[in-house]
């Protein structure tokens, strides 16, 4: 194990959610496995959350989580404090998490809507670590990864079963020649995500946000091609060192993300 992580235990853990956005969303699951450094396991943690808003169809169709299965689910308010004593000492206990900035942004706006301190811990991203490790794979999503790996996963995303696979990645990426110590694994506090500031040249598109307005663009380098496009922008994003426009698309009748340098012009619907 590289000597940048002098960590004991680890918890990697997944949160699945009514959608993209920390800012406006909210946490609908919570799931977590504690193992050592040579993958025993100490401990699980699986909660469902109740959000108190309906949840979209996008993110049901990603987690198959509805509203019924939520509808007698504890708040947060009552799961999260479970989940941070689950976490455990953030001088002993490294996290995990794939695209932990989502995770991380997530978990940090939860607790401060909560008015409960961020804790200390340190989230490492194995999806920056896989980009890193496994330079050559044509993607480096989890799902990708499992099936590389042979880390099975059946039926929908949901918490645990993701975090197990999580653990199984970075396992099986610490199998693999050492890096070194000039390059430690990307990692990412808990924090509260404050909006982000609008990317210069993209005021239209936040006052189209603030005014729930619908947009068509051209996005070059989706899977459409060039076409045109109608969606209703949500937010902002930022990961990775790359901006994202976060929207409903009504072409895919789905919530997505798209890149803000591959937009080449839009236009309000009036």
């Amino acid at each position: 194990m590289p000597a940048e992580c002098p960590f004991n235990e680890w918890v990697a853990f997944d949160l699945e959610t009514t959608g993209l956005m920390a800012e406006t969303d909210r946490v609908v699951e919570i799931g977590a496995v504690r193992f050592d450094s040579f993958g025993s396991e100490s401990g699980r943690f699986e909660r469902l959350v109740n959000p108190e808003r309906p949840m979209s169809a996008a993110a049901f169709a990603i987690h198959g989580i509805g509203d019924s299965d939520l509808a007698s689910a504890p708040p947060a308010a009552r799961v999260l404090p479970e989940f941070l004593e689950f976490l455990g000492d953030p001088a002993r206990v490294g996290l995990l998490a794939h695209n932990a900035s989502f995770d991380a942004g997530f978990l940090g706006r939860e607790l401060t809507r909560l008015g409960i301190p961020l804790p200390g811990h340190t989230i490492i991203d194995t999806l920056a670590l896989a980009r890193r490790r496994l330079p050559d794979l044509f993607d480096h999503r989890l799902d990708s990864l499992a099936r590389l790996f042979n880390l099975e996963r059946s039926g929908p995303h949901r918490a645990l079963t993701d975090s197990l696979r999580v653990k199984g990645l970075w396992m099986a990426l610490q199998a693999g020649p050492d890096e070194g110590p000039e390059k430690p694994p990307v990692s990412y506090p808990i924090y509260d995500p404050k909006r982000k500031p609008v990317p210069n040249g993209w005021e239209g598109l936040s006052e189209a946000i603030a005014r729930g307005q619908r947009v068509r663009m051209v996005y070059t380098g989706g899977s459409r091609g060039e076409a045109l496009r109608e969606i209703t922008p949500r937010g902002f994003a930022h990961r990775g060192g790359i901006a994202y426009l976060v929207a409903f698309c009504h072409l895919d009748a789905f919530e997505k993300s798209f890149r803000l340098d591959r937009v080449e012009r839009f236009e309000v619907v009036p």
